[in-house]
C-alpha cells in the first residue's frame, strides 16, 4: 500500500510522472504501428510490388520522425511543468536566493 498512497497522494504533483508514461505508452503505440504498416505492405507485395516497396522504405523513416516529434513534445511538457514548479517555489520563498558572484 504504500508504493500506491505515494502514487496518489496529493504532496508531490504527479504532472512528470503521467508525461512520462504517456511517453513510453507512445512509444510502443508508435512501434506497433509501424509493425503493423510494415507487415501490411509486405503482404502487398503480390498486387503493386513497387508501392509496397515504396511503403517498406517509408515505414521505418516515418516511425522515426514519429518517435522525434514525441520526444520533443514530451520534453515541452516537461519544461512546462518544471517552469511551473520553480516559479511556484519563487513565489512561495521557498527558492534559495540568487548568489551574488
Amino acid at each position: 500500500m504504500g508504493l500506491l498512497s505515494g502514487f496518489l497522494s496529493f504532496e508531490k504533483p504527479m504532472g512528470e510522472t503521467l508525461t512520462r508514461i504517456l511517453f513510453y505508452l507512445g512509444i510502443a503505440g508508435i512501434l506497433w504501428h509501424a509493425v503493423q504498416r510494415f507487415w501490411f505492405w509486405l503482404t502487398y507485395i503480390d498486387n503493386d510490388w513497387d508501392t509496397a516497396l515504396w511503403g517498406m522504405i517509408k515505414t521505418p523513416f516515418m516511425a522515426i520522425i514519429s518517435l522525434l516529434i514525441l520526444r520533443v513534445v514530451a520534453e515541452f511538457v516537461l519544461a512546462q511543468f518544471r517552469m511551473d514548479k520553480s516559479l511556484h517555489d519563487q513565489v512561495t520563498g521557498r527558492a534559495a536566493p540568487p548568489q551574488a558572484d
